[in-house]
C-alpha cells in the first residue's frame, strides 16, 4: 500500500488547529466572524459557565429529550418547568461514497436505509464523481457526492444511525480494517446547523426553541466519540468540496459556509485547486492526483463518464419520422445496423423513439408505439451493452423499455404529459432526461412568445427547473437528472439561436447540470441556411453544436450530451474541436 506520509501529516495538523479553534470558540472573549452553536459539548443551550466546564470533562447533567416537534435541552433542576418537549428539524451534509462492487447502487441503499424509521430526510443531491482514492492509492477509484438532508436527529444520535447503515451494507467497523481502505460505503457527517447560545435579551437559552437556527453552524471536537463537525479533512478533499459546491449552485442560493474556516464550498474548492496546481508544478516530488469527473449512473453498475461530450444517436423508428421518412421502421434488423453503425461511429448512447414529435405531429396510441420500440431495444440488446434511451412521453412505454434493457428515460415533456411518469423514473431508478416544451407537438408552436421581461433564456431556464424540483420532489435525484432546452420546441427561429448562443447561461442558472442539446437536422438551420432537405443540414447542425458546447462562462464540471442524427461527423468534429480548446498557446 503506498500512503502519503505528507498528506498524513496534513490530517493532523488540520485535526489539531479545529481542536484548537474550538476551545477558543467556548471562550465568550472569542468571537468568529459568524455566529456559532456550541463547542466540545454534545449540547448545544447552556450556560457559558457550563459550557466552559463541559469543554474541560465534557460530563454535564444534561440530557436529550424527545417527542413530537422541537428537541429540548433539560437539566435535573428544573425538569418540572420544562415540560414542553418537542423535536425540531435540522439539516446536515453529509458526504456518500464508495468504491466497492456495484457503487451507486451501494450509495442508493445507504440512502434509503438512512431514511427507513423517518427521522432523516433526503432533500437534495449533489452530482456523483468519479475519483481517485487518496492517503491509500492502490484500490479501486471512489463514487463520490454529497447530500443535504433534514433530520431531527442531534449529532451523535445522527452519527450512530450512520454507523449502523454502515454496518448493515457491509462495512467493517470493528477498528481491524485498513484505514482508508476499500469500503463498500461510506457516509460522514460533513456540517450540521446550530444555535445562538444566547437569547435576544443576552441571557443563556434553555432551549433549543429559544434559539435562532444557524445553517452550518454547528462546531464541535468530540474525538473520543468519532465526531468533529465540521468535518477536519473536508477543506482538502475535492471529492468532497466539488459535491457541496453542486448543493451550493443548486439550492435556494445561499453560500454554504464553513463555520470555522468562514469561506463557502466555492472559495474552499478554488483554493484546493489552485494549491493543488502550484504542487503539481512544483518539483517536490509530489504526486499528482487524476482529476474527478461526473458521471451518470446506468443500470447494472455501469455509468456514462463526462470526461468528454457524449454523442448520443437518433434512432427513430416511427413511420413520419422528419429526417429519415421512416427509413428504420420497417426492418428491425436494418434498424440495428444503423444502432451499430452509430455505436461503432462514436456514440455513447442510443435514442430510440416510436412517436414523432416533430411540430403538427399526431399523438400516438400507447399501443402501437410499444410495437414499434420494444423488438429493437430487445435486438440491440442481445449485440450490444451501449447505452439505450428511450425517447417518449408515455410512463407504460419507459417501464417496458427499462425492463427490456433500455437505461435513461427522454421525456420530451419534461414529465407532464403523463402524470405517472417521474413517480415511474424514480421507482426505477434510472437518469431522466427532462426536455423544456410548452403545450405538445401539435399545439406548442403557437407558444413561442417569450416577453421581454421574460425571455426565452430565462423563461426556459426557470421551466426547466420547475421540471427538475418536480422531479426530485418525486423522487428522481439531481445526480439522475439531465436537462435539455427543447430546441425546436416551441421556440421560433430567433428562439432556437438566443437557445444555443446562450447556452452557458442557461446552464449557469440551472446549477450547471447537465445538458443534452439536440439541433440535428432541424427547421431553425433549414431558415437560416435555405436547406430544405432535412438530410443536408448536418453542416449546420455541427456549427450549432459547437457553439452549445463553447462555455464561455468558463463553468467549472461542464458536462455535454449531443442529440444528433449523422453520429461520424459530430463526433469528429467535437473531437477537433475540445482538443484544440486544451491546447496550449506555447
Amino acid at each position: 500500500m503506498r500512503i502519503k506520509s505528507s498528506k498524513l501529516f496534513e490530517e493532523v495538523v488540520v485535526t489539531v488547529l479545529i481542536a484548537i479553534m474550538t476551545i477558543l470558540a467556548s471562550s465568550a472573549a472569542f468571537a468568529f466572524p459568524v455566529r456559532r452553536a456550541f463547542v466540545g459539548c454534545r449540547y448545544p443551550s447552556i450556560s457559558t459557565a457550563t459550557r466552559a466546564r463541559c469543554a474541560v470533562n465534557c460530563k454535564p447533567r444534561h440530557r436529550f429529550y424527545h417527542s413530537s416537534t422541537t428537541l429540548l435541552v433539560k437539566n435535573d433542576a428544573n425538569d418540572a418547568a420544562n415540560n414542553t418537549d418537542n423535536e425540531e428539524e435540522r439539516k446536515a451534509y453529509l458526504a456518500v461514497g464508495s468504491n466497492m462492487g456495484d457503487t451507486y447502487q451501494n450509495i442508493a441503499n445507504a440512502l434509503s436505509s438512512l431514511q427507513s424509521n423517518g427521522s432523516i430526510k433526503l432533500l437534495q443531491t449533489s452530482f456523483l464523481r468519479t475519483t481517485a482514492p487518496m492517503y491509500v492509492t492502490d484500490q479501486p477509484n471512489f463514487l463520490n457526492g454529497a447530500v443535504q438532508v433534514e433530520t431531527s436527529l442531534p449529532p451523535f444520535e445522527l452519527l450512530s444511525a450512520i454507523k449502523q447503515v454502515e454496518n448493515d451494507l457491509g462495512r467493517d467497523l470493528s477498528g481491524n480494517s485498513q484505514r482508508y481502505g476499500p469500503r463498500p460505503v461510506d457516509l460522514d457527517i460533513l456540517l450540521y446547523d446550530g444555535y445562538d447560545i444566547t437569547t435576544s435579551e443576552g441571557t443563556a437559552a434553555e432551549t433549543i426553541g429559544e434559539n435562532d437556527l444557524q445553517p452550518n453552524a454547528l462546531v464541535m471536537h468530540q474525538p473520543s466519540e468519532k465526531l468533529i463537525i465540521p468535518h477536519p479533512r473536508m477543506q482538502e478533499r475535492e471529492f468532497v468540496l466539488a459535491p457541496m459546491m453542486d448543493l451550493e449552485m443548486g439550492g435556494d442560493g445561499n453560500e454554504i459556509t464553513h463555520p470555522v474556516l468562514n469561506k463557502s464550498m466555492k472559495e474552499l474548492l478554488m483554493m484546493l485547486i489552485k494549491n493543488n496546481a502550484k504542487s503539481s508544478n512544483s518539483d517536490d516530488g509530489e504526486e499528482e492526483y487524476p482529476p474527478a469527473h461526473r458521471v451518470l449512473p446506468l443500470p447494472r453498475g455501469r455509468m456514462l463518464v463526462f470526461n468528454e461530450t457524449i454523442i448520443q444517436g437518433i434512432l427513430n423508428v416511427t413511420p413520419d419520422s422528419f429526417s429519415d421518412g421512416g427509413k428504420f421502421s420497417k426492418s428491425v434488423e436494418d434498424a440495428l445496423a444503423q444502432a451499430l453503425q452509430m455505436e461503432k461511429d462514436g456514440a455513447g448512447i442510443i435514442d430510440i423513439g416510436g412517436e414523432s414529435t416533430r411540430p403538427g405531429a399526431e399523438a400516438v396510441g400507447i399501443e402501437e408505439e410499444l410495437r414499434r420500440v420494444m423488438p429493437i431495444i430487445e435486438r440491440i440488446r442481445e449485440e450490444s451493452d451501449i447505452p439505450i434511451s428511450i425517447d417518449t412521453r408515455n410512463a407504460r412505454v419507459a417501464q417496458a423499455a427499462i425492463e427490456a434493457g433500455a437505461d435513461i428515460v427522454n421525456d420530451v415533456s419534461g414529465g407532464t404529459h403523463d402524470p405517472e411518469m417521474l413517480p415511474s423514473v424514480a421507482l426505477m431508478g434510472v437518469p431522466m432526461i427532462l426536455m423544456h416544451m410548452r403545450g405538445n407537438p401539435k399545439t406548442m408552436q403557437a407558444l413561442t412568445n417569450y416577453t421581454k421581461n421574460d425571455g426565452v433564456l430565462s423563461g426556459v431556464a426557470l421551466e426547466l427547473m420547475a421540471r427538475s424540483k418536480a422531479a426530485e420532489a418525486a423522487g428522481i435525484p439531481r445526480w439522475l437528472q439531465v436537462l435539455d432546452p427543447g430546441i425546436g420546441f416551441a421556440k421560433d427561429v430567433d428562439g432556437n439561436l438566443s437557445l444555443i448562443k446562450g447556452a452557458g447561461v442557461i446552464r449557469a442558472n440551472c446549477g450547471n447540470m447537465p445538458f443534452l442539446f439536440g439541433p440535428s437536422r432541424k427547421g431553425f438551420i433549414g431558415k437560416v441556411t435555405g436547406e430544405t432537405d432535412p438530410a443536408e443540414r448536418d453542416f449546420g447542425t455541427i456549427a450549432a453544436c459547437l457553439i452549445s458546447i463553447e462555455n464561455k462562462e468558463e463553468i467549472r464540471d461542464a458536462c455535454n450530451i449531443l442529440r444528433v442524427h449523422n453520429v461520424k461527423a459530430v463526433k469528429q468534429a467535437v473531437l477537433t474541436y475540445e482538443a484544440i480548446q486544451k491546447a496550449k498557446m506555447e
